[in-house]
């Protein structure tokens, strides 16, 4: 998928409005998780999403010396969320994180090609890598949640305790 915009400008403004669009996603899914665990790691992205946002809103207001203009609505389409179906698992929910997560990593490294800047192009590829590692950690959190079984350290197994 191709960005389709012209300046740094607008390729921030998307971002913002691309981190929010995901924050939003990850506290309407932890607000809705009965599992304490599922909902802490979901509130936890949100807030992580809300870190991406604060930087690239404050590096826009360092660029450009105003606030960014960014529609609710508008400019939100790199990454398309799929909304999980009513009886949606957790295991669900992490095959759409993953999904969404690839799209903003493309998204980073291709404007991270775009750039013209060196510290614009450094930013980006920053952005990218932590999106990675958020697919990373989201597949090694969906193979735990389909596994049936449960995890022990070799400390915890209760025939491997010292009495």
């Amino acid at each position: 998928q191709k960005i389709k915009v012209n300046t740094i400008f607008e390729i921030i403004e998307k971002a913002i409005a691309e981190e929010k669009k995901a924050r939003n996603f990850y506290s309407k899914m932890a607000s809705q998780m009965g599992d304490k665990g599922a909902s802490l790691k979901l509130e936890i992205m949100a807030a992580t999403e809300q870190k991406h946002h604060d930087f690239l809103t404050s590096w826009y207001i360092e660029l450009c010396g105003h606030e960014p203009q960014i529609l609710e609505s508008g400019g939100a389409e790199i990454v398309k969320i799929r909304m999980p179906g009513k009886e949606a698992r957790f295991e669900d929910i992490i095959g759409i994180i993953v999904e969404a997560e690839k799209h903003a990593y493309t998204f980073y490294k291709e404007a991270a090609s775009k750039a013209t800047e060196p510290e614009h192009k450094k930013v980006f590829e920053m952005l990218a890598t932590m999106e990675q590692s958020h697919v990373e950690q989201f597949k090694g959190e969906y193979q735990y949640a389909s596994e049936k079984v449960i995890r022990f350290a070799d400390e915890d197994i209760p025939w491997m305790m010292e009495l």
